[in-house]
């Protein structure tokens, strides 16, 4: 595996306590030393990007929406494929961000380190996550936010990724 110098967080971020908790991953990311792509400050936001593109151009609100989700997926695609070295997967929350699961998986798919943290305890089944998920991360799961970067320094030194 090559050096992680760059993580994506990969979370929910719909609401001030997510985006709270999106924050204190990347604090804990960057103490470690690693550079970081928090989709809420270094991406786009939907609602922002289709206020922008219909206001700066002639588009209506439904074509402002495909364009918004077009940069949108291309972006975190590439950041999680390509720029980044590694993903944290967020999956608190009462089921998991559809979002942040299928950046998770694009992770993995590309053979690139993946840390999930957790702790929070609903689930939908009998206190357990979907084995789909938890399965791209080898049923690994970190339960406290300054445990991240050991998971990432452990996964580093390992010779092949799970999907490999």
């Amino acid at each position: 595996m090559p050096k992680i110098r760059k993580v994506y967080i990969a979370s929910p971020l719909f609401n001030p306590g997510e985006k709270r908790e999106n924050e204190l991953i990347n604090d804990a990311l960057e103490a470690a030393g690693y550079n970081t792509f928090l989709p809420q400050r270094d991406g786009f936001l939907f609602v922002d990007l289709v206020d922008r593109i219909k206001n700066r151009e002639f588009y209506s609100v439904a074509e402002a929406e495909r364009i918004a989700s077009k940069l949108i997926f291309q972006l975190d695609v590439y950041q999680v494929c390509v720029a980044c070295d590694a993903t944290v997967l967020n999956l608190n929350g009462r089921v998991p961000d559809e979002g942040a699961v299928s950046e998770a998986a694009l992770c993995f798919r590309s053979g690139r380190p993946l840390v999930i943290y957790k702790n929070d305890a609903r689930s939908l089944i009998a206190g357990k996550d979907n084995p789909l998920v938890v399965g791209l991360a080898d049923y690994e799961v970190v339960a406290a936010i300054e445990m991240i970067p050991a998971a990432l320094t452990r996964l580093a030194d390992r010779d092949v990724s799970a999907y490999a």
